[in-house]
Parts: C-alpha cells; structure tokens; sequence
C-alpha cells in the first residue's frame, strides 16, 4: 500500500533496521504520521516480512543484507532491540551524523499519560505483570508492555489506557534517552548479556540509567547501585529487613512474617502465592511502584493475593509425595537461578545446563553451596557447571532434559524441591525457554503416570 504522498511527508529519512515484532510496530507508527522511511533485516526472511511487503513498497523494504546506501541517506535509524548498536555499519551510520533510538525513545517522546517502568537481570517480568494487576485494580486502564506484551507503539494511539507500564531490557535502554517515568526501578544486576557489552560495568550503567529522569525512584535495599544515579529526587525503598518511615519491607511478628510499609503491616507471607524470598521482594517492588495510585488497598491487597505468577518463573507444577516439582524455565541467567535456590526453604535437586551466557559462576556457587544436594546438568555447556560445582555438591550429567528429569525422580527425596532452574539460554536444544519449560512439564508427568506408586 505505501506511504500517502498526498499528505505533506516529513524531510527526515528514517530507517527502520530490524523486522521482528518492535521493528513492525515502528514501521506501522511511522506509516501512520507520514513519515518517509525504509525498513531492512539482514535475514532473508524475517518474522514479519509478509506483513511489512503487505503495507509497504517494494522499494522501502530490504531483507537479505544491510544496505549501504540507505545507511548513508539515513536521518534518524530506529534500531529493533535485537541488533547490536555496536555493529561496525551502524556506528558509521552514528559517525556520519545519523540520530540512533529505538522504539521506546518514540515512544517516549510523544507519550502523554503516565508510565511505570521496570528493568532488572530477572523478575522484571513478574512484577511488570503484578504492577498492571494492582493498577487494575484501582479501577485503573494499565497495560504491560513493551518487552512484555505488545510493543509501546502499539498502544500509543490508545486513548483508553490510563497508565503504562514498561517491562525493559538493556536493550532497549541503550536506543532510549527521554524516558521520563513516574516511577521506575532496577530491581536487580547480575551477568547477562556479556556476549554483548564490553563490561558488567557497562552493562549495569545501561539498567540504571532508567532512574536518571524519573519522579519516583524505587531503590532495592538489597542490591549494591550506583548512586550517582539514585542520590537526588524522591525514593521508595523496599528489602528483607524491617523498613524506616513508608519504605516497604518485611517484619517478623511471632511466627507470622508480615509484608509492610513502614510500620503498617500489609500482607502476610503466606497468603502471597509466589515462592519465596523472591517472590516477597517481587510484591514489594510492585507495591512500591504503584504507591501513588493506589486509592484502595484493600483491592491491591487482593489483587495480590488473586495473583498467580507467570508460567516458567518459579512455577509449582506439582507436589508428588512431598517432592514439589519447580519449573524455573524462565531462569536463563545465573544470577536467576542463584535467586530461585535462595527462594526456596527445601533442600533441592537442581537441573541445569544449556548454552552459557557467559559472566562468573560465583553467586551460582555459593547459592548451591549451603541449599543443593544434587545437581543434574545437560546440555551443550554442561561442563562448565560440573566443573564449578563438582567439588561442593554431587552432580551428575545426562544428555537430555527428559532423562535430567527421569534421573531426579528416582533420587529425590520427601521433603525436596526437584528445581528446573537452567541458568542458561535454550536454543542448543528448544527454541525458546517456554518450549523447553513444557518438556519439563511434560517429562515429570510421564515419570508419575508410568509409576504404579505416583501420585
């Protein structure tokens, strides 16, 4: 269909690189304003290229290669979060003149509601998810978004939405400079994505960048920032530890563990239905980010209690004989499945392997230390964890998830978790961590059905 040169166009020559799900939102956004523009992927067939053939002409599209000449005449180069800025064209492209942003930067500078916005090595999924529940429960149109969800521009357009809230990556940070949310939080830095930055350094500076224009700054008491990037402006904090003042935070009271604010006592511990120390922290960091929204408590207090996690994150998939059967496919860091032993008061049979991120194995070793009694380790990099790990716990290797799984039902015990927590990207063996979490789902359910004495 192409671009309606009927209406005036706008001078500036964009180029939109990328064409996955964030790279066809930007086309359709900019299609929409009559912007001039050209999209191209170095796939030959990219995820959505009959969509974008569908609604542009032939000679704004470029799938196959990156083009030269369009990177010379581009004005303004809308980045998709999955390719690197550090691409030597590109940063050609940045040297010659040519603006680089993403699809949350336009966003970001024509939005006009309110936004949350959330980033983290892990659990950002959680609590963007459990943020827009509490909105929604004051009444409120919140919608989860970008890295979760539909991409922003989607909903831009939307006049119901009455608040957004931003699931963000690094990715996506490092294209993104006017985000000014009315809250926003690092809930958490460990080594990921270090195939990508030069440094943890860099890559922690990036996740922190999210607080350098917000309102609100929800700081965990936990976590070791930055302060240049939190000294200033109004803070909310939340940890483990007994709170000061309206800061979230946990308190014991006899036998009973309460989640609270400042000296109020919230929630209890047990009615909250995710696991752990992680999945407390997780409602805290929620509570903290919709502070200023909420009207009745009791509804978020509900919400929260109605809440039943994402699938693949620290998920119960059953309890057989009192061995609860745990699938963390979600955990594709170390830093994540160091925070999943950690959640856990059971002891615990880990499964783990696939394709290493990369980053140091330290906080996976000391969590397994004192908390795992078996480790199980497939995939390509199984190595890697069995030599780290083999001088503090047994561990044993197998060559596929599913005899990983045969292998934990035979040895585990009453009173242990069996935890599917891979510290490891999939694709040596799924094609995604959901695939893989329902082969996991699936192989423990088969063991219980061939066992005469199963549940």
């Amino acid at each position: 269909m192409g671009v309606n040169y009927s209406v005036k166009i706008d001078p500036t020559n964009y180029l939109v690189i990328g064409a996955g799900v964030s790279g066809l939102s930007a086309a359709e956004y900019l299609l929409v304003r009559n912007k001039q523009f050209r999209i191209m992927d170095s796939r030959g067939l990219p995820p959505n290229a009959a969509k974008i053939k569908n609604i542009l002409s032939d000679t704004q599209v470029c799938f196959g290669k990156f083009d030269q000449q369009w990177l010379k005449e581009a004005d303004v180069i809308v980045l998709s979060p999955g390719v690197s800025p550090h691409l030597p064209e590109i940063q050609s492209a940045v040297n010659r003149g040519a603006e680089l942003l993403g699809d949350v930067e336009l966003f970001a500078r024509e939005v006009t509601k309110p936004y949350i916005a959330i980033t983290g090595s892990n659990g950002k999924s959680t609590v963007t998810t459990l943020a827009a529940a509490i909105l929604q429960s004051q009444g409120l149109e919140a919608k989860a978004c970008a890295n979760i969800g539909e991409p922003v521009l989607n909903l831009i357009d939307d006049k119901s939405i009455d608040v957004y809230v931003l699931e963000l990556s690094s990715f996506q940070l490092e294209t993104c400079s006017s985000i000014r949310p009315h809250a926003a939080v690092v809930l958490n830095i460990s080594d990921d994505h270090l195939d990508r930055y030069a440094s943890f350094d860099e890559y922690a500076a990036i996740k922190q960048s999210i607080y350098s224009n917000a309102e609100l700054k929800i700081i965990p008491r936990d976590e070791n920032q930055d302060e240049s990037f939190t000294a200033s402006g109004e803070k909310i904090s939340f940890g483990q530890d007994a709170p000061s003042e309206n800061n979230y935070g946990i308190q014991q009271d006899g036998v009973t563990r309460w989640l609270v604010r400042g000296e109020q006592k919230l929630i209890k511990a047990s009615e909250i239905p995710l696991m752990g120390v992680v999945g407390e922290l997780n409602v805290l960091a929620a509570l903290a980010l919709t502070d200023s929204f909420v009207q009745d408590q009791a509804k978020a207090l509900e919400a929260i209690r109605m809440f039943k996690g994402l699938p693949h994150r620290c998920e119960l998939v059953l309890d057989c004989n009192d061995v609860q059967w745990i699938d963390d496919s979600k955990g594709t860091n170390v830093g994540a499945t160091a925070s999943a032993i950690t959640g856990l008061d059971r002891p615990i049979v880990l499964i783990l392997g696939g394709v290493h991120k990369g980053g140091s194995l330290d906080v996976l070793i000391e969590a397994v230390r004192d908390r795992v009694d078996l480790v199980i380790a497939f995939g390509r990099d199984k190595q890697i964890f069995i030599d780290a790990l083999k001088d503090i716990v047994e561990v044993i290797q197998q060559n596929s998830l599913t005899a990983s799984v045969e292998y934990a039902y035979q040895k585990a015990k009453p009173g242990e978790a069996v935890l599917f927590s891979p510290a490891c990207a999939s694709f040596d063996m799924f094609s995604n961590y959901i695939e893989r979490g329902l082969a996991f789902q699936s192989a423990i359910k088969q063991c219980i059905q061939r066992d005469d004495d199963g549940c």
